[in-house]
């Protein structure tokens, strides 16, 4: 979206919430009184009835002389989430139209027309010199006018949905503690090559084969409750790092009974490495770093080798090199050496998370955006690039390429160049996102601070 588009995006922002302007007909509009128009059935289409096979958008008239632009639906995300925002409405569907007309013509046109079916005028606010957003609401659903010029053509954009809360706003398949999950906080999730879901949370290790949910708790064998990690092998292992009262360390489940391994007296991430090692990150002042399980013992790398003691998260590659995050650093271990990056080097923030996608550049989610490196430069990508928030606490890959961000408000999706936001407005139970993990069937999982799992059909 180009800078005026832009600007006019954030104007109207600025006068919505100075103004107050949820409902009525906005001062803020320049358009002669001449050309404003009430809500009576002499200014709607002749069609009074909408098809059930008509969708909400065919109530919006099209402006004559306007062509259909599709193509250019993700270029103006920006103009298009401003759109949903003013009309407090989301989740529905929009369409992008071009003319060689005025903006004035577009402005006045869509006040002397208004969306069919008894839709009312709630919002107005247009100038005949930049254009603007009218917003008109029938019952619980909401349909928009935005128009603006760019590159010398008049740009409009129809949206239609239904507004926040109501019933017929979009949600999302979800799970919770009240269908089986053991809680609502969720912090790591991983799938079993046959599609099985486990799910780690504060109150125990929950397992989902498609129809029912069991737990694994104190009760029922797992050495203690609060689960932060768990990490399935190829061979159905279950990897589980542990953090409570009763036991902190590391727990297998070979499918009969869980075993412990001592001398580990904690476990914060686990990542399982193909050569078949077990690495385990700890954050602790004394007993802090990283420690690989050979089958057999472990090998403790302290801050000598990790560079910092609290470890955030770890991802071992196809070929066996273990990345870590930590509170300071990100650390590379290739089975012989240690690289330790900094800040110094181009990493931004404090890391939470880190990954390597399918073409081996690093992304490393931190308290300020994403670093990304390709093994010689690093890039910064922040919520101004398009990224829901900068703080990023989760990053996966789904097998087509696309990658997965969970944030602090939301999850971000970045395919093909162009990035896509999921929010409450989308059908998230919680903006807040612990945890992504991608299913064996596409389906991406989303785990909630504190209000269960949701599912994304991509």
């Amino acid at each position: 979206m180009n800078n005026r588009l832009f600007v006019l995006a954030l104007i109207l922002v600025s006068i919505f919430f100075l103004c107050g302007c949820s409902s009525g007909v906005s001062e803020a509009t320049n358009v002669p009184d001449e050309a404003i128009t009430t809500t009576s059935s002499e200014n709607t289409n002749t069609s009074s009835t909408e098809s059930p096979n008509e969708t909400c958008l065919s109530a919006i008239p099209i402006y004559d002389n306007a062509q259909p632009k599709p193509n250019m639906r993700d270029d103006l995300q920006d103009a298009v989430r401003t759109m949903e925002s003013l009309s407090q409405a989301s989740g529905g569907e929009v369409s992008v139209y071009i003319t060689a007309d005025s903006v004035s013509d577009v402005v006045q046109f869509y006040q002397q027309n208004l969306p069919r079916d008894g839709y009312e005028k709630t919002l107005d606010l247009t100038s005949v010199e930049e254009g603007g957003i009218i917003v008109w609401e029938k019952g619980e659903m909401s349909a928009q006018m935005f128009t603006a010029i760019e590159g010398g053509d008049t740009v409009i954009l129809l949206g239609c949905g239904p507004k926040l809360g109501s019933s017929a706003a979009p949600s999302l398949p979800m799970f919770t503690s009240a269908d089986g999950l053991a809680d609502d906080t969720i912090t790591c999730i991983d799938f079993s090559t046959n599609g099985t879901a486990w799910v780690a949370t504060p109150d125990g290790l929950s397992l989902y084969d498609g129809q029912n949910w069991t737990t694994y708790n104190a009760d029922n064998g797992l050495p203690g409750d609060w689960i932060v990690d768990v990490a399935i092998s190829g061979s159905g292992d279950v990897w589980a790092s542990i953090n409570d009262f009763s036991y902190q360390g590391l727990a297998r489940f070979d499918g009969a009974a869980w075993q412990t391994f001592a001398p580990l007296n904690k476990a914060d991430q686990i990542t399982l490495a193909p050569d078949g090692s077990v690495w385990v990150g700890v954050c602790d002042v004394s007993d802090g770093g990283v420690y690989q399980f050979d089958g057999q013992g472990f090998t403790h790398y302290d801050e000598g080798s990790v560079g910092d003691l609290c470890v955030q998260d770890l991802f071992s590659t196809q070929d066996s090199i273990l990345w870590v995050a930590t509170k300071t650093n990100v650390a590379q271990f290739d089975g012989r050496n240690w690289t330790v990056y900094t800040g110094e080097d181009g990493l931004v923030g404090e890391p939470n998370t880190i990954f390597v996608n399918q073409d081996g550049l690093v992304w490393i989610g931190t308290d300020a955006g994403i670093s990304k490196f390709n093994g010689q430069t690093w890039t910064t990508l922040t919520q101004a690039d398009g990224l829901a928030n900068d703080g990023v606490n989760a990053i996966t890959q789904a097998p087509d390429g696309t990658l997965w961000f969970g944030t602090s408000n939301g999850v971000s999706r970045l395919k093909d160049g162009v990035w896509q936001t999921y929010t409450e407005d989308d059908g998230l139970p919680g903006n807040r996102v612990s945890t992504i993990a991608v299913a064996p069937d596409g389906r991406v999982w989303v785990g909630t601070t504190f209000d269960g799992v949701a599912i994304i059909e991509p």
